[in-house]
């Protein structure tokens, strides 16, 4: 019996687990780099950080050790962050850089020393909102960002349960490079990590199924030497339209229950396929139409 519960425990974390997603590869000048190649590698396998007070919040669970190498990129190219499945929580994504105060693989990114160069927010249409959710993103280092050694950081904020019933959850990873081709620009604000982040901060108490027609990301402005996003950094994003959303209340936890597969027309994959005031398709062109909680069903694979 003791042999079985325990399989059955260690089935349940495992099921949790690949319930997640981590930024695993890096891609730059048409070249997709190996796992984990320039890229701090975490320990926590893709599982989010929660807890705004800690040093994880720069760079994951685990990412205070170098990557080891470091790649050359030049300032106004883009480099773009793949993960191991697409993101399918709902929240903003945001990019940050940090400036090394000696090389990029012995930095541990403390001080009032990161600055944003992009978020992305929700678009908003009809009363509803949509996110983008997928597997890779792409983010130009600014032209006029100074030469030198930094950590390029991605953060997408999971905020499908929300607080205080539920736990907003940060993915992170952090890429090591050196910028060449850079101008004389001055980066800001510049903010501490942890420390940019609150549990008052309105994009992370904000429930997206109670009257959810606007949406602030958290953190700092984007700096305005550098790149603007959908949603915009530190900035509200506006909705389309006046049409509320659902005034449910949100639950705390999300769930697994799911809908036959589905296949033909139907929501793409990882659209949205059902919920509480949902009126778009409730079959997946393909995919499974999978639960996430009352509000929210996606089409995954």
């Amino acid at each position: 019996m003791k042999l079985s519960i325990t399989a059955l425990a260690v089935a349940l974390l495992a099921r949790e687990a690949s319930a997640h997603y981590i930024f695993q590869y890096l891609t730059y000048g048409g070249t997709k780099f190996p796992q984990y190649q320039y890229i701090r590698k975490n320990t926590n396998y893709n599982s989010p950080v929660t807890d705004l007070t800690s040093n994880d919040l720069r760079c994951n669970e685990g990412g205070s050790v170098g990557a080891g190498a470091t790649i050359s990129v030049t300032a106004g190219s883009t480099v773009t962050f793949t993960a191991d499945v697409a993101v399918y929580h709902q929240g903003p994504t945001s990019f940050y850089m940090a400036k090394a105060s000696s090389t990029a693989n012995t930095f541990d990114g403390a001080g009032n020393v990161w600055f944003k160069i992009k978020d992305i927010g929700p678009t908003f249409s009809n009363g509803a909102a949509t996110w983008d959710l997928g597997l890779t993103y792409s983010v130009t280092i600014p032209a006029s960002v100074p030469n030198g050694e930094y950590l390029l950081r991605i953060q997408q904020l999971a905020i499908h349960n929300p607080w205080p019933a539920g736990i907003p959850q940060f993915y992170i990873e952090c890429a090591q490079i050196s910028v060449t081709g850079g101008g004389s620009g001055v980066p800001g604000p510049l903010v501490a990590i942890p420390g940019a982040f609150h549990d008052t901060d309105p994009g992370y108490t904000v429930n997206i199924y109670n009257a959810f027609t606007s949406y602030t990301v958290p953190g700092p402005a984007v700096w305005t030497g550098g790149n603007s996003g959908g949603g915009g950094g530190g900035v509200t994003t506006p909705p389309a339209t006046t049409t509320k959303s659902p005034t449910t209340t949100a639950p705390p936890t999300q769930q697994t229950s799911t809908t036959p597969p589905t296949t033909g027309t139907g929501s793409p994959l990882y659209g949205q396929c059902g919920g509480t005031g949902w009126t778009g398709p409730t079959t997946c062109a393909s995919g499974t139409c999978k639960v996430t909680n009352e509000w929210y069903s996606q089409c995954l694979p």
